[in-house]
């Protein structure tokens, strides 16, 4: 099927970005620290994961982030490796040729797969970050902050199908249970406040509470909402190497909104305030307490909250079975119509945002008694992610992060961490940059090593950061 061809093509192109694209959160320091930025993170760089730091004295106080980005892409399909050794072609009087498969390379490709093997690019880009902080009205942050994103699922047995073993004259089945798109761009317009609580918790020497209120703009969304699908080809009987029938069923549904220059046809020329298709409310909750003098433990949930899609709405929906006698070579067409399905305007639908839960604790050397023996300055911290939803990204397996920050020379922190779960393997995250007292810049990404086993990585990302204090 053509579709399906573009689709896996645009998967392998995916690894090739490796080397040129990647990313995580805009929150380029907690990038490089694994994540581990429940306690540890001050200013505009708490918007939108702990909005009771936003309260907390550090260097400045105002903070400006200037369009901190990040990208990410990421498969479970193969490794780089794989892709390179099978995927490439072969050298054929100075041409490269498509390489044929042998059993032994097939069985390489599949031991790399999960059952349901993922692939994602996601970017966020913080287009705006100001806070300000002070000891009387508390903490105020603003942001607006772009997410974008595409996720694909492909069973094992689809790519098997298109580019493994493909229909096998003795007969062969495959089930495409699963299988799914998804792609997404909203905005986030965060309004954070955080500020010291002038109360007292007997094992606590201050506590800082926040909540943030988040204005949603959706711009594009696409999402299988189910699919179930199978394909099956039945031998002849009276002829071996023939392929007799093949028979199959359908059932899934897509749906979709898009702006007006999404549309198909639109003449519409792209703006970056376009009317929205789809709106709503979210919301941050935080907490950060101080044990000892150095020692703080903060926790939030963050993205409470739904888009509601109601404008330029299509369903496509694909129900029934067919049954293909005597092949022929026009059978991948005829295949794409079958699973083609009928589209027509859809009725408005809801989307979760990316509900996720941290708690997590860090202490710096300086202000801990029994570590200011340590040269320069050590933060350390851990943390603890549970996400709620499947949406934008986001998943239920939890994450644990371990991350430090060492500034032996002050303006020039290292930065490094281990992140284990989240859905991807274990992964060790470096970051650094010039860090002034009013100006920072800032570089990192949570899959350093990479650098080391460039041919076996199946995950590259990296952050980029500005930001100004006053």
């Amino acid at each position: 099927m053509k579709t399906t061809r573009i689709i896996v093509i645009s998967i392998l192109f995916g690894l090739l970005l490796n080397d040129a694209v990647a990313g995580d959160r805009y929150n380029t320091r907690g990038l490089g620290m694994a994540r581990a930025v429940v306690s540890s993170s001050r200013g505009a760089d708490a918007i939108g994961i702990n909005p009771a730091n936003i309260a907390i004295p550090d260097v400045g106080r105002v903070n400006l982030n200037i369009l901190p980005f990040s990208i990410r892409v990421g498969t479970e399909l193969f490794s780089y490796d794989i892709y390179q050794k099978h995927f490439t072609g072969v050298d054929s009087d100075g041409k490269r040729i498509a390489k044929l498969l042998s059993a032994e390379d097939k069985d390489e490709i599949r031991k790399q797969m999960t059952d349901l093997p993922r692939t994602k690019f996601e970017i966020d880009i913080m287009a705006l970050g100001f806070s300000f902080e002070n000891s009387v009205i508390g903490g105020i942050g603003f942001a607006v902050i772009e997410h974008a994103g595409v996720q694909l699922d492909l069973t094992r047995d689809y790519f098997d199908l298109f580019y493994l073993e493909g229909l096998k004259p003795e007969g062969s089945k495959y089930v495409f249970d699963g299988t799914s798109f998804k792609a997404w761009w909203y905005r986030e317009y965060n309004l954070s406040y955080g500020r010291k609580l002038p109360v007292k918790i007997g094992f606590l020497k201050d506590i800082y509470a926040g909540a943030a209120i988040k204005f949603i703009r959706g711009y594009g969304i696409f999402e299988t909402v189910y699919s179930k699908s199978s394909l099956e080809n039945k031998p002849d009987v009276d002829n071996p190497e023939m392929i007799k029938s093949i028979v199959g069923n359908v059932d899934f549904l897509t749906r979709r909104a898009g702006v007006d220059f999404f549309q198909e046809g639109s003449d519409v020329s792209p703006t970056p305030l376009p009317d929205p298709v789809g709106k709503g409310t979210g919301f941050d909750i935080g907490v950060s307490g101080e044990l000892i003098d150095g020692i703080r433990i903060g926790a939030s949930v963050v993205d409470i909250g739904k888009i509601t899609w109601d404008k330029n709405i299509n369903e496509t929906v694909g129900n029934g079975a067919f049954d293909i006698n005597a092949p022929t070579s026009d059978i991948a067409d005829t295949l794409e119509n079958a699973f083609e399905g009928k589209t027509h305007h859809g009725s408005s639908f809801t989307t979760s945002l990316p509900t996720v839960m941290r708690i997590g604790a860090s202490f710096e050397s300086k202000k801990v008694a029994f570590l200011k023996f340590l040269p320069g300055r050590l933060l350390f911290a851990v943390e603890y992610a549970q996400g709620f939803n499947e949406e934008f990204g986001n998943t239920k397996k939890a994450r644990f992060s371990i991350g430090t920050e060492y500034r032996i020379i002050p303006f020039l922190p290292l930065r490094t961490g281990i992140m284990l779960g989240g859905g991807d393997q274990v992964r060790w995250a470096f970051g650094t940059g010039l860090d002034f007292r009013y100006i920072a810049l800032e570089l990192s990404t949570d899959n350093f090593g990479m650098l080391f086993t460039p041919k076996s990585f199946n995950v590259f990302s990296v952050g980029f950061g500005l930001k100004a204090r006053i």
